[in-house]
């Protein structure tokens, strides 16, 4: 018999988020991490919109205020100094998911909030725990202890076990690159530095710097043809790359760290009853800050829905629909990422015609383009808005679980209305001022636990045999 609904292979932000969530919808949960200690330093550093609203409906969201700031902007610089591509943002502002567009945040203690609170949530964390095999949903670990969930989630970093073991291959997207990334404390507060993330695209030496929270400054500088990883993690080679910025005295190093950026996805994120988030799926080049966003944007899609089939309200069909969402979702995004990183290469070498693929480009940030979703509203398969009002943000009004939003005056049956209370879902009546061109009376929009807009209906009947045939119990 499985000892838990959800084993989650990997601890790190995307596996403790996994296990709160998890939680937070009722399913049990055993979480694994060979570590016993969060991670000291930073590796991710900045935080999209979407995923501090899923901090804020998991309740953490002044814990993230705590130890995050928005960032002012970000620009692409030629090697004269001057902005080829750029935005600021002003002071107070938020994108439509009612949140900062990036924040800069402190991972370490980010992962230990969520570390912690998926404990209070009643999850079993369990550190020093090395899974060396998989069988099915079965877990053998290194001093020879086994452990069986329903359902298994690797999260467990580029290397993981979980993809290794079930045989999952990653497919490359073409673009590996050696960087040295060095983490830094702002000694000198006096010390003038951009408010801006910088992509310094000089064909001397190509420079990401990314202004982080409180003290916490990072620069990322690429490899020069001939250059080996040795002689670019040197203290006297770091102390050089630095010069332009700040001295010593006013820049304390606290890590330095080489990197080879790869852009690959694997080709399946679903094997039977386990599944795969964050790095154990895909990696991506640094520059769009997508990382672990990424993997946040994994577990929120999953765990609502094998809390779905765990309720009985869905069945295995809507399991499917997570490799289909997020490795297409996250495939854009892998793309996108590339791109940025061309256009920082084209801009050094003078050559760069098209900025889409940099800050404030036209390109349209992936959405859900297959699995479960319906309809060809121009909106279906994007995050639903999420307007503030004076008593907070209009997630509280969603609920936990589907909700469909409409006004007063629509009518939806009460035999209709039963199917889907069933299931968990319940309807929300607003005004349509608040989501113009979208929500209008006899409108539906049916909103799915992650936020995501999966339908915009006049014809809500018809759209519930379809969302049916996706598995969920509303036939």
């Amino acid at each position: 018999m499985p000892e838990a609904d959800l084993v989650i292979v990997g601890c790190g932000p995307v596996g403790a988020m996994a296990a709160l969530r998890a939680r937070q919808h009722g399913l049990s949960v055993i979480a694994l991490d060979r570590e016993s200690e969060v991670y000291p330093w930073p590796r991710a550093v900045s935080m999209d919109d979407e995923i501090q609203r899923l901090f804020a409906t998991a309740g953490l969201l002044d814990g993230l205020r705590s130890c995050s700031s928005p960032f002012g902007g970000a620009e692409f610089l030629d090697h004269q100094g001057h902005r080829a591509i750029g935005i600021e943002l002003p002071v107070g502002f938020v994108g439509p998911n009612g949140h900062p567009p990036v924040v800069a945040f402190d991972q370490p203690a980010v992962e230990r909030m969520l570390r912690e609170a998926a404990i209070g949530a009643g999850a079993d964390l369990r550190f020093g725990a090395d899974v060396a095999a998989l069988d099915g949903n079965k877990l053998t670990l290194s001093d020879g202890a086994t452990i069986t969930g329903r359902w298994v989630l690797g999260s467990d970093g580029a290397r993981s076990t979980v993809r290794r073991q079930l045989g999952i291959e990653l497919e490359n997207q073409g673009f590996d690159e050696d960087w040295v990334v060095v983490d830094t404390t702002l000694l000198d507060p006096d010390l003038s530095l951009s408010s801006l993330v910088t992509q310094y695209c000089d064909p001397d030496r190509i420079v990401t710097y990314i202004p982080g929270h409180g003290t916490h400054r990072r620069w990322e500088f690429q490899f020069r043809e001939g250059e080996t990883r040795a002689e670019m993690a040197s203290p006297e080679r770091i102390a050089e790359l630095l010069g332009p910025w700040g001295s010593p005295h006013q820049l304390q190093v606290d890590r330095i760290a080489v990197y080879r950026f790869h852009a690959v996805v694997a080709e399946r994120f679903r094997v039977g009853d386990v599944f795969l988030a964050g790095d154990a799926g895909h990696q991506m080049p640094p520059f769009n800050g997508q990382g672990m966003c990424s993997g946040m944007r994994d577990v929120e899609n999953l765990i609502w829905k094998l809390a779905a089939v765990a309720a009985g309200h869905a069945d295995e069909r809507l399991l499917d629909t997570y490799h289909d969402e997020r490795r297409r979702h996250v495939a854009g995004q892998v793309e996108h990422a590339v791109d940025a990183g061309r256009l920082i290469n084209a801009i050094a070498e003078g050559g760069a015609d098209s900025f889409e693929a940099g800050y404030g480009g036209g390109r349209e940030f992936p959405h859900l383009e297959t699995g479960l979703r319906c309809g060809n509203h121009r909106l279906t398969g994007h995050p639903f808005p999420q307007p503030l009002l004076e008593d907070g943000g209009f997630d509280r009004q969603l609920g936990d679980g589907i909700a469909l939003v409409t006004t007063v005056s629509t009518d939806i049956s009460a035999d209709l209305m039963d199917r889907w209370a069933a299931i968990g879902a319940r309807r929300v009546d607003t005004r349509p001022d608040l989501f113009p061109n979208l929500v209008g009376d006899g409108t539906v929009v049916v909103v799915r636990p992650d936020r995501y807009i999966a339908a915009v209906t006049r014809d809500l009947v018809s759209t519930s045999a379809e969302f049916a045939e996706l598995g969920l119990a509303v036939a």
